[in-house]
């Protein structure tokens, strides 16, 4: 089953953590570069950003207590929102909202997904719809959401003891055509303990 880009928030071995995997039959040649506070996907070839503008963006940030991952720009959106003052759903809500579906041949959904402590969020925007969920998880459990077929908030195995396992497992979801993945994954069970970020790229 292709089922795009995948957005997972969850929590393993009592830390909080977010996921993104790039699928794609059209643009395959991208990979993840990892950078202090973020993870950008990028195209291997920069002329291919005139074919096509949503292909290059942060799909991971974190700022102090908090990670957020996309599957677009609206990534910065939610985080500047959050370090301003705004409520993490609040924040998402309102940026999906402003940004709402890609305007492709697909009218591809915008994705998203947040952790704070044990407190999980996930969203979408789709041309007929827009959901943003908050989820307590008290155990260790992860949660998916992607840009095709899998559109509702379903959980989903991810479990790994450091940001790069986790990476690692997102790649190796059972879905077609992976291309690369991210994670972040807090430092310690205890809030304001930072993220520890990690790529994985199949060289």
């Amino acid at each position: 089953m292709y089922v795009g880009r995948i957005v997972v928030a969850g929590r393993a071995h009592g830390r909080s953590f977010v996921a993104y995997r790039v699928s794609s039959r059209s643009f395959p040649n991208r990979r993840a570069e990892v950078h202090e506070k973020s993870i950008t996907v990028l195209p291997l070839d920069p002329a291919d950003l005139a074919r096509n503008p949503y292909i290059s963006y942060n799909c991971i940030r974190v700022a102090d207590d908090v990670a957020v991952v996309t599957n677009g720009t609206h990534t910065d959106m939610i985080t500047e929102r959050i370090e301003d003052g705004q409520s993490l759903g609040d924040a998402m809500a309102l940026s999906l909202l402003a940004y709402g579906h890609e305007r492709d041949e697909l009218d591809t959904p915008r994705i998203a997904g947040a952790v704070r402590g044990n407190r999980v969020w996930l969203g979408i925007a789709r041309k007929d719809e827009l959901r943003v969920q908050q989820f307590r998880l008290d155990e260790d459990r992860a949660l998916m959401v992607a840009t095709y077929e899998k559109t509702n908030f379903e959980d989903v195995s991810m479990s790994a003891r450091d940001a790069a396992g986790i990476a690692r497992k997102a790649h190796d979801l059972s879905f077609e055509r992976p291309v690369c993945a991210a994670a972040a994954l807090a430092c310690s069970a205890e809030p304001k303990g930072g993220f520890i970020l990690a790529a994985y790229n199949p060289d």
